[in-house]
């Protein structure tokens, strides 16, 4: 039985994980080659060498968000986009194998070396996932399907070079136009986004948008200035990056890319050329040239906004715990003084106590003022009488604080063991101190037990330690402290909620 429902349950989880990215793969598949079939479209030097191909940013996008179990999606729909414009299984193979692997390197060097879908966080990783397409992953696709035309016969050697700069330049825009808009808008959440922010995203869209109707669309009439109006492209993705929205950045970059090439396809515009070819491949030179920086800027903004922020919240935490620690230093001088008999023994208490604030303070530090594990304050505590050895005692299952709740918990034990050094358990040679904890559901209940010392009496423990432990503990936790002063060693009994 067990070794069938030891098969059985991976079998369920692989069935479920099929299930749940099998509408992605679909998705992927079907996106590519709809996209591939209108981008051959446009291929004018070699069926197979279109200067338009955003499959390559779709793919790359996939593979980064969800992973290389999407790329025999991109295989598949990629062989069958070839076979539908080449005719050949063989040939349409080949150039399938390229394209995926494309992606697959692609998004490989990304993950490693540039943050994955992060990349586009930091000037930075910008400039490596742009390096990491032009540099490698894109020559990859036109070397190999260049490659396999000069064999299959599908081209000519002297036509090789023109066939794979236009190869390579598709692919490129695709993947530093395309991608971005794809990577980005899937980590932002369309829909997650405040209704202030999708205002200020519909805005850059309408901007792009009329600038891209005015300056590369046949809508407007060709005239002598026509052409100086390309330079209009640098208004809306210069204000979508000093907004430091990386989405609308590169949302802007995609909508001028399409009017860019709806103009070169009708000959019309900034871009227009002798042929269309070299109509696509001017046009693509001047919107990668133009988006990448403006996702550098972007970036670079959004980074030094979120510098700033967090300067601001560093601040006022700083602030917080200063005014927080000077109060607890008030408070503690105030009751030392009360309870101390001369100004050398307030000294002597006040340094010490001080100490021990600072010492709880400095294990919070090492934990970034995070949660702290309630064992880590007991060893903290208790460091400076580690030489008594095993006649101190503690223990407890694994118990998370908050750093509020360890400071004053630290304080409150630092104040029994300076007690016990001074008056009970541990100011003899036989003397024993025992410190257990456990949870009860939400509650902590910790003990505090000294045996085997000298004879207690209730009125010589009742000073600063006792009223900072009675009184400023269970006020800040909203707990209970329970104390006794039995005559075989004093037993106290802490308890308080842990959220």
């Amino acid at each position: 039985m067990t070794s069938e429902q030891g098969h059985t349950v991976p079998q369920a989880v692989s069935g479920a994980r099929l299930g749940w990215h099998a509408p992605r793969i679909a998705l992927v598949g079907g996106a590519y080659f709809v996209i591939a079939i209108l981008a051959l479209k446009l291929a004018s030097i070699n069926p197979s060498a279109t200067p338009i191909w955003p499959p390559t940013g779709l793919a790359l996008a996939a593979v980064i968000l969800w992973g290389y179990r999407v790329s025999p999606a991109v295989y598949v729909a990629a062989l069958l986009a070839n076979v539908a414009v080449t005719g050949s299984i063989h040939t349409s193979a080949l150039i399938a194998c390229g394209n995926t692997l494309e992606c697959l390197v692609g998004a490989y060097l990304v993950n490693r070396w540039s943050g994955g879908a992060a990349t586009f966080d930091t000037p930075t990783g910008v400039a490596r996932f742009a390096l990491i397409c032009l540099l490698v992953a894109t020559p990859i696709s036109a070397t190999v399907g260049v490659g396999t035309l000069l064999a299959t016969g599908y081209a000519e050697m002297d036509e090789s070079l023109p066939i794979w700069a236009t190869w390579w330049l598709g692919d490129l825009a695709g993947a530093v136009v395309v991608a971005p808009v794809l990577i980005l808008w899937s980590r932002a959440g369309l829909f997650s986004s405040a209704p202030r922010e999708l205002r200020a995203s519909a805005i850059t869209v309408a901007a792009a948008s009329l600038v891209g109707i005015i300056a590369f669309s046949p809508l407007i009439a060709e005239g002598s200035t026509r052409n100086a109006l390309g330079f209009l492209a640098v208004v809306p993705l210069s204000w979508a990056a000093l907004r430091g929205r990386r989405a609308d950045t590169a949302t802007a970059a995609l909508i001028l890319a399409a009017f860019a090439v709806w103009g070169a396809m009708a000959q019309v515009g900034p871009f227009a050329r002798n042929t269309q070819n070299d109509s696509f491949l001017l046009l693509l030179m001047f919107m990668m040239s133009v988006s990448v920086p403006s996702l550098i800027l972007s970036a670079d903004v959004s980074v030094r906004r979120e510098a700033e922020q967090l300067r601001k919240l560093l601040s006022a935490e700083l602030d917080h715990r200063v005014k927080n620690t000077l109060a607890k230093a008030q408070a503690i001088a105030a009751l030392t003084l009360r309870t101390s008999q001369s100004p050398q023994a307030f000294n002597e208490a006040f340094v010490a106590r001080l100490q021990a604030m600072a010492r709880n303070h400095e294990v919070l530090a090492r934990t970034g003022w995070r949660d702290v594990s309630l064992e880590t304050v007991v060893t903290d505590t208790l460091a400076p009488y580690a030489d008594a050895g095993d006649r101190v005692l503690a223990s407890g299952p694994p118990v998370t604080l908050k750093a509020d709740v360890a400071t004053t918990l630290g304080m409150a034990l630092h104040e029994l063991v300076t007690n016990a050094a001074k008056y009970g358990a541990l100011s003899t040679s036989t003397g024993r101190v025992s410190l257990n904890w456990r949870t009860d559901g939400d509650f902590l209940d910790l003990r505090w037990m000294e045996s085997n010392g000298p004879p207690v009496q209730a009125r010589t423990r009742s000073g600063f330690g006792m009223t900072f432990i009675e009184y400023s503990l269970a006020t800040s936790l909203g707990g209970r402290v329970d104390v006794d002063f039995a005559p075989q060693g004093l037993v106290c009994t802490i308890r308080f909620p842990l959220s």
